[in-house]
């Protein structure tokens, strides 16, 4: 069998966690600005918002050139989400 090296993977830059612990400390007004939408986050600024999270991605690579940003859902009210998997959690 052959040993297959891969390049390491690079750090996740500071500026991802800063952008991603603002929006969580901030995720009551986000909810409250944005409700139930993906929204990505930039220097500490809402860049994009949207229902589709792939385009949300795609609008704040756009406008930023970035390519590591967090994008996180600004999620308001109790949801239920329905099991589409088709396993059961009765016994």
């Amino acid at each position: 069998m052959n040993h297959q090296e891969y390049p390491a993977v690079p750090p996740t830059p500071q500026e991802y966690w800063d952008d991603r612990n603002w929006a969580h400390q901030h995720l009551a007004e986000l909810a409250q600005a944005y409700p139930n939408q993906w929204i990505a986050v930039v220097d500490k600024q809402v860049v994009a918002v949207g229902k589709v999270i792939a385009e949300v991605r795609r609008e704040g690579e756009q406008k930023t050139g970035r390519k590591h940003f967090p994008v996180i859902f600004a999620e308001r009210g109790i949801h239920v989400y329905k099991n589409f998997s088709g396993i059961s959690n009765s016994n």
